[in-house]
């Protein structure tokens, strides 16, 4: 067996590099032994014809999609379209961490890209082919939308110079066609400005209709002009739906829908006519809502009724339930085993046994209930704490009694026993107004 040639061997004889050695080692244009040296004889061959030899390379170079992209002359997105219809597989693929990702790398031969150069070729004349053809049609449609477009100009002229009304005109014309004016040309003069608040839902088709003429904005202007004057002095004379109500005395959606009117308004002096000679529909409008407050009101009252009868029940039954919830002393001396008369000086502060009090007491029993010689103990210690808390408060109120004497510079007598603290506020509001024991006795 012949020793094989080593790399670099094989670069001096080829003129090759490193990747181009690798790619004929892979391709098998060269052949490459168990222990990556090369074979002399087909290293031999191809320094022979080394020409050829550099064709068959190039043949077998790989492409990424960028680079196949490139060397067709197509966009990679196309390419891909390209490659999936003629159903051309990549002859390696590569994963690679880029981009804090893992990317799919494909690799095409060179070869395999130049036999595509014609299906790229064909596919741009299709394609070219048919754009032309779209633009044939889109041409036509050009033309017959151009037409039909200004045929519906034409028409919304003549239209507008149909119902274009005149300063003399009805007012509420004047109204809906100045706000129109105003939406379409996307001005909105100072006086005119409150329309902006009235929506009409007659407004939105004349907008469309001037809108439909293809307009200027200048010819826009120029109309609204004429009509700003006339339409400013309707403006003030606009009622708001709420004084409209309070005039006319029924809600605004029962006024009909035939009077005139600019989206809820209505004109002043149509509504002073209505109000100085009421219509027949007034009549019966005003009757309805009196009809309904009567209904309303007899229902409330009712209502009331019913909500006093309940709370009646409810407190004659609260009333019957603490009566009957109520235990006697002696029930209470004989549930406890202590005679009544000390039971009676045990009283809550409610001066009433209540059944849940009582029914508390006997799940968790004080000491002083216990026996009869602790509950007269503890009656005596009630007894005294009393005493000496009136004791206390006796004296509390001779203090405050003398305090305000002092401050006031009247008789300690003549202070009621029902006096309160005497605070610096509470003195100086008796200095500024003296309550009636505070004031001096009138002579005689």
């Amino acid at each position: 067996m012949a020793r094989g040639l080593g790399r670099n061997a094989v670069r001096q004889l080829l003129g090759l590099s490193v990747w181009e050695i690798e790619l004929a080692a892979t391709t098998s244009l060269l052949r490459r032994f168990p222990d990556r040296t090369f074979d002399p004889v087909s290293v031999r061959a191809a320094e022979a014809d080394i020409e050829h030899f550099r064709r068959l390379l190039a043949a077998e170079r790989r492409c990424t999609v960028t680079e196949a992209s490139a060397r067709l002359g197509v966009s990679a997105d196309r390419f891909k379209r390209i490659t999936a219809a003629v159903g051309l597989a990549p002859v390696a693929t590569e994963e690679i961490r880029k981009y804090g990702q893992t990317l799919t790398v494909r690799y095409y031969r060179a070869a395999d890209m130049d036999a595509l150069a014609d299906h790229v070729h064909a596919d741009a004349e299709l394609r070219a082919a048919a754009r032309a053809v779209s633009r044939s049609e889109a041409a036509g449609k050009a033309v017959q939308t151009r037409k039909l477009n200004l045929a519906r100009t034409v028409a919304a002229r003549a239209e507008i110079e149909t119902i274009k009304p005149t300063l003399d005109a009805d007012h509420v014309r004047v109204l809906l066609w100045t706000t129109a004016l105003i939406v379409a040309a996307d001005v909105w003069p100072g006086p005119l400005r409150p329309l902006r608040r009235m929506a009409d839902p007659r407004v939105p088709p004349l907008t469309e209709i001037l809108r439909a003429a293809r307009l200027s904005r200048t010819e826009l202007e120029v109309m609204l002009a004429e009509l700003a004057p006339r339409s400013a002095e309707l403006v003030r004379l606009l009622v708001s739906p709420r004084d409209a109500e309070q005039e006319l005395g029924v809600p605004i959606e029962m006024i009909p829908a035939g009077l005139p009117h600019f989206g809820d308004h209505l004109l002043a002096p149509l509504l002073r006519e209505t109000v100085s000679s009421p219509p027949p529909w007034l009549l019966r409008a005003r009757a309805e809502v009196e009809l309904q407050r009567a209904v309303h009101a007899e229902e409330r009252r009712a209502v009331e009724e019913a909500s006093q009868r309940r709370r009646a029940e409810r407190a004659a039954v609260d009333q019957a339930t603490r009566v009957a919830s109520r235990l006697s002393d002696e029930s209470v001396a004989e549930l406890f085993g202590i005679p009544a008369d000390v039971i009676r000086q045990l009283r809550p502060a409610s001066g009433r046994w209540a059944a849940d009090h009582v029914a508390g007491l006997l799940r968790k029993t004080p000491p002083w209930l216990r026996d009869e010689s602790a509950a007269r103990a503890e009656a005596d210690r009630r007894r005294h704490h009393n005493h000496h808390r009136a004791e206390r408060k006796a004296a509390r109120r001779l203090s405050w009694r003398s305090l305000w004497a002092e401050a006031l510079g009247i008789p300690l007598d003549r202070i009621p026993d029902s006096v309160g603290r005497p605070t610096r506020a509470a003195i100086e509001a008796a200095r500024r107004e003296p309550p009636r024991w505070a004031r001096e006795t009138p002579p005689g």
